[in-house]
């Protein structure tokens, strides 16, 4: 009797070989002569495609189709190790097999849990107090990643490969770039200590399982200031003030400052401004304008109201 596999039907047919391609470079699996029972698409990647396998032992696995071209701007090796020192401190999934070129993945799947979303943090004291915790033990645990990551570095270099590629920005692109000098130079006065971050935390890459947060997806890792992840949340979530200054609160255990209120905003406009750009960037490698247009322009005017509305100008005041 053949072994039949079920397909999730939204899986594109490409992508069916290219998953197959990854599970065979995995000596694990070889040894185990692994055998397919059926292949899930989890949805919410932007950059990448991902999937759960499970096997005909019912053993189940995550598959991360990497997202062409990815490997031109990001640093793959980079996020092996960075991922790897996560999964052994307990936060990342356990990695079986990595590509440390394309980027493709392979983890142990966490049975049983929930992939988080916007709407499941906001109003949830527990997730975001769970969150914070997360953030805590990682930017605390002593390590130090391969690499750095300064989200205004990044952002010029961004920046760099689009003047390079002669693509569109978008209307008013200037008063963002001048933002962006500016919290340069209050950095520069202030310098900010560097610590392990994932700097991507958007909701989608945290798994509640039993009363714990898992946090995956390293690829945008590296040292960097915390407050970005803090930061990144806060937009990735939709957070209200409120919501903001109770995960520093929990982060920090105990009462907070302006000036450090005032850091999870200027993190927020550099957390849009660089997406923004990133979304750009996306249409430049050939993908979707109709998409990538459009989220990089609600990124963009979500910085901009910081601008408009005083915040930020009220947080940059803090670190003159």
């Amino acid at each position: 009797m053949n072994n039949q596999i079920v397909l999730d039907a939204s899986i594109k047919l490409e992508h069916i070989g290219k998953v197959f391609e990854i599970l065979s470079k995995v000596p694990e699996f070889e040894e185990k002569n692994l055998q397919v029972r059926q292949i899930d698409v989890i949805p919410g990647g932007i950059t990448n495609y991902n999937y759960k396998i499970t096997d005909i032992d019912g053993k189940t696995y995550f598959v991360r189709v990497a997202g062409p071209g990815t490997h031109e701007y990001l640093d793959r090796p980079a996020e092996k190790f960075n991922a790897q020192i996560m999964s052994d401190i307990g936060i990342n999934a356990p990695i079986i097999y990595y590509d440390d070129f394309y980027g493709h993945q392979v983890c142990d799947y966490i049975d049983g849990c929930e992939t988080l979303h916007p709407e499941t943090f906001q109003g949830n004291l527990e997730y975001l107090s769970l969150a914070a915790k997360v953030f805590r033990k990682h930017h605390t645990c002593g390590k130090k990643f391969k690499t750095d990551f300064d989200p205004l570095n990044v952002t010029y270099f961004y920046l760099g490969l689009l003047k390079e590629k002669n693509a569109e920005l978008y209307e008013g692109n200037e008063r963002m770039l001048e933002q962006m000098d500016a919290i340069k130079a209050a950095f520069e006065r202030h310098p900010q200590e560097l610590a392990p971050c994932h700097n991507d935390p958007l909701c989608e890459n945290w798994l509640y399982d039993k009363g714990r947060l898992w946090l995956v997806d390293w690829e945008y890792g590296g040292n960097s200031q915390p407050m970005f992840d803090l930061g990144a949340l806060a937009i990735e979530a939709s957070l209200v003030p409120d919501e903001e200054r109770y995960l520093l609160k929990e982060y920090y255990g105990r009462d907070i400052t302006e000036k450090e209120y005032g850091l999870l905003i200027i993190n927020r406009f550099l957390c849009d401004a660089l997406w923004t750009y990133w979304a750009v960037l996306q249409i430049a490698t050939g993908k979707e304008h109709e998409f990538y247009w459009p989220y990089g322009e609600a990124r963009y005017h979500r910085a901009m109201e910081l601008v408009d509305n005083g915040s930020l100008k009220k947080a940059l005041d803090e670190f003159k």
